[in-house]
């Protein structure tokens, strides 16, 4: 059984690399494009799956040939899509990313749909439950609460209507939403905010700091935040403490920054531990 399951939304993205943005009626040639799966709680489980926790995902796909794109990676990368709807009312979710090399920001164009899949009937049979922000209102229409044997971690990027730090085992927003760590001593839950190329900072009630990022060739920081939190699960499906864990989420996050797209640069977990003894050496 798998020890994780992710809950969001799957993206179709195609991501062009430029210099710069262009100016009004300026034409730039692309360096690069790329065809990618993308959703933060479906890059998480990539990450996840290349560091070889047993992992899950539940989304709903269109019978289209970009949902046939999303389950075929889906496989390739070892995910259970067991929870996968295939819903032929919807078209799958797609994006379109322009990444520019010389400012290092990105411009995102995403069709979504607001199908949510069915709750799994083997639901309490997972360690921890990791959503985004679709996935977020999918486990209140279940009726997941924390403070059941399934922990439940959250990635969220902008302030979203009910949302409550207590509600999650891990708390895990961005910038946008606050750079306060301190609810963990509150909510008795760990509360991580990455920073990006400043690092992370992480507060668990017990232990609180700051962990620097890793230097590292970047290509593009796309879906880093995502690769960050799915590394963040994994630790704590392997019981480590905080500081060590967030150290970890930091490593996976900039090395998957190798890779134009959100999840070709995502280490497995032979290549993180050979990382991680190089630089201790």
């Amino acid at each position: 059984m798998s020890k994780v399951l992710c809950v969001g939304i799957a993206t179709v993205d195609t991501i062009v690399l430029v210099e710069k943005y262009p100016a009004a009626n300026e034409r730039v040639v692309a360096l690069d494009s790329i065809r990618a799966v993308g959703g933060p709680a479906t890059t998480a489980a990539v990450a996840l799956a290349r560091l070889g926790v047993e992992t899950a995902l539940s989304c709903v796909i269109g019978d289209d040939d970009a949902g046939r794109f999303v389950f075929e990676t889906l496989k390739r990368e070892g995910i259970d899509t067991q929870h996968v709807v295939v819903d032929k009312s919807v078209r799958t979710a797609t994006g379109t990313i322009v990444v520019s090399k010389s400012e290092q920001t990105r411009a995102i164009m995403v069709q979504p749909h607001s199908q949510r899949p069915t709750k799994p009937a083997n639901i309490n049979d997972y360690q921890w439950i990791h959503v985004d922000q679709f996935g977020m209102q999918t486990i209140k229409d279940w009726g997941v609460k924390r403070g059941g044997a399934t922990k439940l971690s959250i990635d969220i990027g902008y302030e979203t209507p009910g949302l409550n730090a207590a509600d999650y085992d891990v708390y895990a927003p961005s910038e946008n939403i606050t750079t306060d760590v301190s609810t963990a001593a509150r909510d008795r839950n760990i509360v991580v905010v990455s920073k990006g190329g400043e690092g992370s900072v992480y507060s668990n009630g017990i232990d609180s700091g700051v962990v620097p990022a890793i230097k590292a060739e970047i290509v593009s920081t796309l879906g880093a935040g995502d690769v960050f939190h799915g590394a963040l699960v994994a630790t704590q499906v392997w019981n480590k403490p905080i500081a060590e864990a967030v150290a970890i989420a930091n490593a996976v996050a900039g090395l998957s920054c190798r890779g134009l797209d959100g999840q070709s640069g995502i280490p497995t977990k032979a290549e993180l531990a050979a990382y991680l003894a190089e630089a201790q050496s």
